[in-house]
């Protein structure tokens, strides 16, 4: 009888080892996934900043270009 356990132990053991390796590729998978979004979300914010930084650049070249003049040229700090 203590033979029949320790080999039904066994078996369990190599069968929850294989259910174990196989949710690394799982859990490699959710990694990828986690990357993939967080690498979109960076380059979906730094689209923004360039438009953003491109936008005031542009104003206040206008501004220069067209000679500061306080009634027609008035670049606000908060943005457009």
């Amino acid at each position: 009888m203590l033979t029949y356990l320790s080999a039904t132990l066994t078996y369990l053991r190599a069968r929850f080892g294989e259910l174990r390796a196989r949710e690394d590729g799982v859990t490699a998978v959710e990694y990828a996934l986690m990357v993939a979004i967080i690498a979109l979300l960076l380059v979906g914010g730094f689209y923004v900043l360039f438009n953003a930084v491109k936008a005031r650049y542009n104003e206040v070249g206008n501004c220069v270009a067209s000679g500061p003049d306080p009634t027609t040229c008035n670049p606000s700090l908060s943005g457009p």
